[in-house]
Order: structure tokens, then C-alpha cells, then sequence
């Protein structure tokens, strides 16, 4: 990516008042692209990517892919995530349970992404213990086994958190209406 941007193959999106470019972000095995909508861009992206299958010799799923442009005609996001040979990114989604391209205050869709980010953690877990109860289990499925317990826990310290927020937020909308019954 970096030789993508310093040959001005690729133009980075270009974040804040400062213009700190940012084309990439990574988490384990998600890869996230940024950079100006254009058709140079996205030849380049798929060039990386070929790239990257005949460096490492893994195949990349774009079946599981998927593209999207905000700001961008639907007729032009449609053709590109054709060009890519992936499915159209619809707005909102999460990522890592954090809600992309929605209204923060709007808790519905927040919501949403809690209770599939805790049903995929459980599968998870799940899926694991059946297995220790047929096998021993690796060091490394141990670890990946005390790594998803550790995430459901934070994750459903998150959710407590975030209904006690908004259990406080109805205690001040709704009993502020009650107070002038409690003059001294």
C-alpha cells in the first residue's frame, strides 16, 4: 500500500482539519481500504490484492467481500463491487461491533450489533467446548477459548453499561417532569 501511495497509484483519504491521510486498517484477518472514490483507486486495490494472493499464496474469499462508496451513485458503487467480484457494502453495518454510518444517538442499531456480536461469541465458545469434550484441547484453542470469554464478558459489560446510560438518560427526561412535586 505504501508503494501504491508514494508511486500516486492510490490517493489516501484524507481525515481531519489536518488532512492526516489514512488508507488502511487492519484487525486480525479483516483488511479495510480507504481513499477517494475513484476507478483509479479501486484497480489499484484489486492489484494489491492479486498481488498479495500471489506473494503469500492464500486466496482471498470475495465471496465474503465486500465494497462501498459514500457519497457515490448507486449505478457507479454497483459496477465497481462487480469489477471487484464482491457484494455492495450496505450502510449502516458494524465493525468489530462498533456501528458504521449511523446516528450514535439512534441506540437501535447499537443494539443490533451487541446481539450478534454476542451470538457469534457464543457460537464460538460453544463450538470449542464441544470439542474439549470430545478431545484435549491445543494450547492455542486454550487460549483462543480464554480470548472469547474474556470478549463476551466485555462485550456484556458494554451492554450493561450502555442500558445503564440509557436507563439514567429516561430517569432525567421522565422524572424531571415529577420534580416540582418534591418542592420544599
Amino acid at each position: 500500500m505504501k508503494e501504491a501511495v508514494s508511486q500516486n497509484c492510490f490517493r489516501s483519504l484524507l481525515v481531519g482539519k489536518n488532512k492526516v491521510p489514512v488508507d488502511v486498517l487492519q484487525y486480525a484477518d479483516d483488511t479495510v481500504f480507504f481513499g477517494e472514490a475513484s476507478m483509479e483507486n479501486v484497480k489499484a486495490v484489486k492489484v494489491i490484492l492479486r498481488r498479495f494472493e500471489m506473494v503469500s499464496g492464500l486466496r482471498i474469499n470475495f465471496a465474503k467481500s465486500q465494497f462501498g462508496a459514500i457519497g457515490q451513485l448507486e449505478e457507479w458503487c454497483n459496477s465497481t463491487a462487480v469489477y471487484l467480484n464482491c457484494a455492495l457494502l450496505q450502510l449502516p453495518f458494524c465493525y468489530l461491533g462498533i456501528p458504521i454510518g449511523v446516528n450514535p444517538r439512534r441506540r437501535m442499531h447499537a443494539k443490533r450489533c451487541t446481539v450478534k456480536r454476542v451470538q457469534k461469541l457464543e457460537a464460538e465458545l460453544n463450538k470449542l467446548e464441544s470439542e474439549a469434550e470430545h478431545r484435549q484441547l491445543t494450547s492455542q484453542e486454550n487460549m483462543k477459548r480464554k480470548k472469547l470469554q474474556q470478549d463476551l464478558w466485555s462485550v456484556a459489560q458494554a451492554h450493561e453499561s450502555l442500558m445503564r446510560q440509557k436507563a439514567r438518560s429516561r430517569w432525567i427526561k421522565e422524572g424531571a417532569r415529577y420534580l416540582d412535586i418534591f418542592t420544599w
